[in-house]
Formats: C-alpha cells, structure tokens, sequence
C-alpha cells in the first residue's frame, strides 16, 4: 500500500526535526553556564537557519528573566524572606543601581549571565520593567551579532 502522506520539500527540515533542534536551542539558551553564546553556535549547528538560531536561543535566555522577575515578587509574600533580604540591602548599591542600572544589564548580561544579572538587579531593587526591556534587548543584540559573525565568517570559509 503506498503511503499518501505528503513529502516535506527537499532541503527543508520536517516539522518534528525542526521542533527538536528548536527545543534544542531554546534549552541550551535557558540552561545557566551555556546562554546566549552556545546556544546560537550550537542552533547553527544543529542545522536552524540564521533567524530560528538567533529567536530560539534568545527566547530561551530571556525565560530565566521573566522567571526570576515573578518568582522574586512571590517570594517577597513572605515577610521572614522579605525582612532577610531587606536587612542585607546596601543603600550605595541601590543607589548605583538606581543610576547605572540600565547600562549594567545591557553590557553584563551576556558575559555574567541573565540568571545572575537578573537575581542580583531584583534583589537591589531595580525596577522589574527596565530590568526585563534592557535583558531582552542586550541578549537580543549578542545573538544577532554572534549570528551575523558566524554566518559572515561561514561565508569566508566558503569562498576559499
């Protein structure tokens, strides 16, 4: 009995392949020690074109954001929690925060870690809105120019 299925066009990965690598990649985005400079290698790898390696990664490194965003103003509920971090908060911290706050999360957060930068800015205070924009802004310009280096630097060693 022949199978009516329809075929996948030629050179186009089939809808599961493509679900896995993504998954892949939004996992390897996510996991801490990894982020934004393994994923995207590894989404290319894994065969993704330039815009899935470049979306699935950063989705996956900004999860972590949103999570500990959340979890944080949970966590505040509790007023034993609230009270500890409270009595270990530095004035001149939050003030620097208040003040270099922005550039911090967009300059550090690929090299530190969104999961650190994101912990420690919730904890001295800052606020949740420029933490989340300038997080997903500052890993959304790595992974596009780890993504354009990557394929310029594909595309060097193709005319060779």
């Amino acid at each position: 009995m022949k199978d009516d299925a329809p075929e996948v066009t030629v050179g186009m990965l089939s809808f599961f392949d493509y679900v896995a690598r993504a998954a892949s990649a939004w996992f390897l985005g996510f996991f801490p020690f990894f982020e934004i400079y393994v994923a995207v290698p590894a989404a290319f790898a894994l065969g993704l074109d330039p815009l899935s390696a470049v979306v699935w990664p950063v989705l996956g490194n900004v999860t972590p954001v949103f999570l500990i965003v959340f979890g944080y103003e949970r966590l505040m509920r509790v007023e034993r929690v609230r009270r500890w971090l409270h009595d270990r908060r530095s004035v001149r911290f939050e003030r620097w925060i208040d003040r270099y706050g922005a550039p911090f999360v967009l300059l550090a957060t690929p090299w530190i870690g969104v999961w650190a930068v994101a912990a420690t800015a919730q904890a001295l205070g800052m606020q949740r809105g420029i933490l989340v924009g300038f997080a997903v802004i500052s890993i959304t310009v790595y992974a596009i120019a780890i993504a354009a280096g990557l394929a310029f630097g594909f595309d060097l060693v193709r005319r060779d």
